[in-house]
Order: C-alpha cells, then sequence, then structure tokens
C-alpha cells in the first residue's frame, strides 16, 4: 500500500508537469531555489560547531519549532491546492484509515514540501558532528521530525474540514491567519525593539520549547550532546508520543471524511427560508443579480478575503504614523480602499465558476448583468469609502485635505467599477473554485493572472490621473481651488467612466455569452 501511494504521488506530479510546461518550469525554478536554500542550511549547520553546545542547541530548537508553525499555519492558506492524495479520494475503495494514514505519511515525504523538510531535517545533524551521541540522536529524530510535519499539517487542514462538515470554518480560519501576515511588519518592528531583552530569554524558552511537539525533534541532540542522557531519552521518547499522536489526530480526520463521503447521498435538505435580500431590492433582473452579488460578498471568502485587508492597511499606516509622529501617511487609506474595492470585481464572471449557466439559460442582457454586479458593489463600497476617507482625515487633522481627497477615492472606485465591468466579460482567468481556499492560485494560471490584473490596474491607475493631478497641485500650491476641482473631476470623470464601461461591458457580455461561458468551463 505504502509503495503503491507513493508511485501513484510520482506519477501525478510527472502527468502535471507534462499537461503543463509553465508548471514544469514553474516547478524546476522552484525546485532549484529549494535546493540552493539547503544548501545554504547545510554549509551554516556545518559551521554551527564553531558555536558553544548551549547556542546551538538553542538555534537548532527555534529553528525546528519555526519549521512545525509554518507546517501547521501555511497549509491554512492553501487548503485545496494539491488534493492528489485527499483521504476523501479513497473513501469507495474500503482501505481502512489505519492502513491508509500510514501510506499517505511517508507518501507525503516523496513531495517537494515533504523531501525538503526531511533533508532539512538531516542536515541539521551536521551540527552535531563533534558529538557522537548526539548525532545518533539526531539522526532518527530527523525522520521522525519530518513525519510529524506532514501528519500533523494533514491532520489539522483535515480536522478543520471535517468537524464542521461544511467549509465554512476553514474559510474563517484561513481569512483570519491573514491577519499576522498582514502585520508582520509591525510586529517585527516590536521584536526588533526589544531584541536584546529577547536574546538573554532565549535559552529559558528554548529550554521550555524543546519538551513540546514543536521542539523536541531538535532539542534531543541537544541534551545528548551535553551530556543529559536521561534528558535526551525522555525527549526521544516524547518524539515517537507527538507522531503517534498527529498520525491518530490523522486517522481521526480521515474517519470523519469518510463518514461524511459516504453519507453525502443521505443528507436531506432543509425548508426553504426567505427571500432576504432577493425579496428587498427591486424585482428585476438586475436587482436579483445585485442581491446575489451582495450574498457573495457577505458569504463567499473568495470575496470578503479582499476586504480584511482594508481595517489591517488602517492599522499598519496608523502604527506608522504614531513611529513617525505625523499621520499623514494615512491620507492615503481612502484613494487606496477605493481602487482596491473598484478593482475587486474584476474577475465576478470567472468567481460564478458553473453558475454562470444560469445568466446563458436565463436570457439575461449585458445591461442587466453588468448594472446588477456594478450596483451591488457601489451600494456598500461607496459609504465605506467615504467614512474611511473622512476618518483618516479626522485622524491627520487635514480637513483642509478633505474635498481632494474624496475625489481621487471616489473616482478611484467609480473608474475601477467601469473598467471591471469590461474586463470581468472580456478577460476570464482562473481563479479559485466555490470552496477552494481564498489565497490557492490554480494550476498553471499564474502568468496569465498577472498579466490580466496588471493590465487592468494599469488601466485604471491611468485613468484616474487627472484628478490624482489635479490634487498633487492642491498639495504643492495650497489653493483650495484645485481641492474642490478635484472633487468635481473625480465624481464627473468616474461617474463616465463608469457609464461607459458598463456599455462595452454590456455589448461584449451580448455578443460572446457563448463564448464567455466556454471559457468559464474551462477553468471551473
Amino acid at each position: 500500500m505504502v509503495a503503491h501511494l507513493m508511485r501513484l504521488k510520482l506519477a501525478i506530479t510527472v502527468n502535471g508537469w507534462k499537461r503543463s510546461i509553465f508548471q514544469l518550469v514553474m516547478s524546476i525554478l522552484l525546485i532549484a531555489y529549494l535546493v540552493f536554500v539547503l544548501a545554504a542550511w547545510g554549509v551554516g549547520a556545518a559551521f554551527l560547531p564553531a558555536l558553544d553546545v548551549q547556542w546551538r542547541g538553542i538555534v537548532l530548537t527555534l529553528a525546528g519549532a519555526a519549521a512545525v508553525l509554518g507546517w501547521i499555519v501555511i497549509p491554512v492558506f492553501f487548503t485545496g491546492v494539491d488534493m492528489t492524495l485527499d483521504p476523501a479520494n479513497f473513501a469507495t475503495f474500503g482501505i481502512p484509515s489505519r492502513t491508509l494514514v500510514p501510506g499517505l505519511a511517508l507518501a507525503g515525504l516523496v513531495t517537494v514540501p515533504g523531501a525538503v523538510t526531511l533533508i532539512a531535517y538531516l542536515l541539521s545533524s551536521l551540527a552535531w558532528r563533534d558529538s557522537l551521541p548526539a548525532v545518533l540522536t539526531a539522526i532518527p529524530t530527523a525522520v521522525l521530525g519530518a513525519l510529524f510535519c506532514i501528519c500533523i499539517s494533514y491532520a489539522v487542514t483535515g480536522l478543520l474540514a471535517a468537524f464542521t462538515g461544511q467549509r465554512r470554518i476553514r474559510e474563517i480560519v484561513s481569512i483570519i491567519a491573514l491577519v499576522p501576515l498582514m502585520l508582520s511588519g509591525v510586529i517585527f518592528a516590536g521584536i526588533v525593539e526589544s531584541v536584546e531583552a529577547a536574546a538573554s530569554r532565549l535559552p529559558g524558552i528554548a529550554a521550555i520549547v524543546g519538551w513540546t511537539p514543536l521542539g523536541s525533534f531538535t532539542a534531543a541532540p541537544w541534551a545528548a550532546a551535553e551530556g543529559r542522557y536521561a534528558e535526551a531519552l525522555g525527549q526521544g521518547l516524547l518524539c515517537l508520543v507527538w507522531v503517534a499522536g498527529a498520525v491518530w489526530l490523522w486517522q481521526l480526520a480521515v474517519n470523519r471524511s469518510y463518514t461524511q463521503v459516504r453519507g453525502s447521498g443521505r443528507a436531506s435538505r432543509g425548508s426553504r427560508a426567505g427571500l432576504g435580500l432577493l425579496g428587498t431590492l427591486p424585482g428585476t433582473p438586475a436587482g436579483a443579480i445585485a442581491a446575489r452579488s451582495i450574498i457573495y460578498w457577505l458569504k463567499d471568502p473568495r470575496y470578503s478575503a479582499s476586504l480584511v485587508v482594508i481595517p489591517l492597511m488602517l492599522v499598519l499606516f496608523w502604527f506608522l504614523g504614531a513611529q513617525a509622529g505625523d499621520y499623514l501617511l494615512i491620507l492615503f487609506l481612502g484613494p487606496i480602499t477605493g481602487f482596491m474595492l473598484g478593482y475587486a470585481i474584476s474577475a465576478d464572471i470567472a468567481y460564478d465558476s458553473s453558475a454562470f449557466a444560469l445568466h446563458v439559460t436565463s436570457g439575461v442582457s449585458g445591461r442587466d448583468d453588468r448594472v446588477g454586479r456594478v450596483g451591488a458593489l457601489l451600494l456598500w463600497a461607496v459609504p465605506l469609502t467615504l467614512v474611511l476617507t473622512l476618518a483618516t482625515a479626522w485622524i491627520a487633522g487635514a480637513w483642509e485635505q478633505l474635498p481632494g481627497l474624496l475625489g481621487v477615492a471616489l473616482g478611484a472606485l467609480l473608474t475601477g467599477a467601469g473598467v471591471s465591468a469590461v474586463s470581468s466579460a472580456r478577460f476570464i482567468y482562473p481563479v479559485p473554485k466555490p470552496g477552494d481556499s481564498p489565497f490557492a492560485t490554480p494550476e498553471g494560471s499564474a502568468l496569465r493572472i498577472l498579466l490580466v490584473s496588471l493590465g487592468a490596474m494599469t488601466v485604471i491607475g491611468l485613468l484616474v490621473l487627472p484628478e490624482l493631478i489635479l490634487f498633487v497641485i492642491a498639495l504643492l500650491t495650497g489653493n483650495m481651488l484645485f481641492q474642490w476641482l478635484t472633487l468635481a473631476i473625480g465624481l464627473g470623470l468616474g461617474t463616465f467612466l463608469l457609464w461607459l464601461g458598463i456599455r462595452l461591458g454590456s455589448r461584449w457580455f451580448d455578443r460572446a455569452q457563448a463564448e464567455t461561458y466556454q471559457s468559464v468551463l474551462k477553468f471551473a
């Protein structure tokens, strides 16, 4: 079973390279980069004996803890990207989970992340080459450490999906996990300020981490090198316990996945709920599309994940302003928000996936489709942009800049919505499928996404230049007339470009509806 699963994983990987030259090239570049990283890590580990034993142990224990945390946290962002060995795919074959899980764990070692982790752990043993007991301890704990990383990663992601029965909790967690990533600069600045205090605490921190699932695998050789053989034996036994616990958790997730797959056909449907937004907005085709689009913004993390960035940017700009003693930087938040929200619907048809068939079969006109989608965005994006612009002017104490800021922010929003009304109908590109992580990148699509996205954002930026230039002139001259001209041009030009974008997008939608549907299905 183990050998079969390993051959299956290798065959799937090779076939993926054969289907896509771009994927093959990117895989080669990734592997080359990882080889360089491993070489650098190996050289660094080889020179670690120059340090005393304690600091070697501290460095390796904390590095091992970081690796385990990475395996636990990072897959949250990419759940659904590599599901080639998803246990649910084996539910119909009747393979017992106690047989399947060890096979999948060992098969995980032939993946690029698994192999890199195993090699990195083994290279860490070079740091103890001056101590035979430490080397003899480091090699088996390195293998156990790599297995633990794979098992705990699949167990966590599997339980997030299995315990909910739906994808809701997993999606919420993936969005929440974005917070520390976006605020990493703020967190790093705080760490740098207290680095001296932290250095004195590192030995104590590493000693505690060495008895946890994060650091036992790299702390056991440290104890053996210092002659603490009882502690080394205890930490080695804990390594076995941690691996067994991760396998048990993964097996629990697999059992629940089996239950869901086998019982999905018996699931009953609840009673029909009220119409909600569909009964609130106008009873027209455009109103129905707008209601459905708002529901997407509320419930689909592929849409709502982009909104998390806005409050995080507010915190980041406020922090930078507090550090500099000048809050002028925060004034950019309103225009940036308008730009981001206008661009946010540039792939809304692609996000529909196979549900776009409803538009085709019901004969929805291009005008109703474009007006409905754009209207759903502006219904809440305009008030949000206004509130953020007013709030940033208040925080910075720059009320005299408010007219110009509103002109740029609202102009960017309206212009972006107009450009998106054209690009979302004209250019269909792969996006995360319904149920996938909002941060997943569809296979072999990076270049197309980059070109379309960069092109759309460039066009928006060029079309917003008139009000932006007027605002810069207002800042340089201090003349309030240019502030009000910025507001007038932003609203006027933005409204015209929005109307033009809806008109052009509607024409393309009506003329190429069948081709658009084929493009959507191609990437669904």
